[in-house]
């Protein structure tokens, strides 16, 4: 708890802040303060309500607390404690069984994408590719290095573990 308090207390004095709206809190915490990525930061922002750190007011959100109160160092981050509470599994959600998820394959494809053409454009590419079919990024993704000339081959059996069908 008196992490949560003196995370909570250095975004709002690096804001300069005592009310904030969730965008703000999301995009401080993930962009400008870089503490880390913007999933994590919702994760935070769950926890800091659940356990009274911070209020919500409507969409604003204040401190449960007195900030002067706290002495937060300069070049504050949050530790490691913080962090390993926003890995743990939030509660009623079942956690996968070990040994059953699947390697994600599209860093791989993103790495053989490189050797003929920039990932921004490769990623971009399928984005796009991905948003016109509504397929999943791996589906768009095999044909965007097909089309590129690259061998999809050596990606398909984990591509095909990976993919699921949804009813349209």
């Amino acid at each position: 708890m008196d992490d949560l308090r003196l995370c909570a207390a250095a975004f709002f004095r690096n804001k300069g802040k005592d009310v904030v709206s969730e965008k703000e809190f999301l995009m401080g915490v993930s962009m400008d303060f870089r503490w880390m990525n913007h999933g994590d930061a919702t994760k935070l922002l769950g926890l800091l309500k659940s356990e009274g750190v911070v209020t919500a007011d409507g969409e604003y959100l204040r401190p449960g607390f007195k900030i002067s109160s706290v002495d937060v160092p300069a070049a504050y981050r949050p530790p490691e404690g913080v962090l390993a509470m926003l890995s743990k599994p939030a509660p009623g959600k079942a956690r996968k069984p070990a040994g059953r998820a699947k390697e994600d394959v599209f860093p791989s494809m993103v790495a053989a994408a490189e050797s003929v053409m920039p990932k921004n454009e490769f990623v971009a590419a399928c984005n796009a590719l991905q948003r016109k079919l509504n397929v999943d990024v791996v589906a768009a993704a095999m044909f965007v290095l097909r089309d590129a000339g690259v061998d999809v081959e050596p990606f398909m059996e984990r591509a095909r573990g990976q993919l699921r069908v949804t009813p349209s």
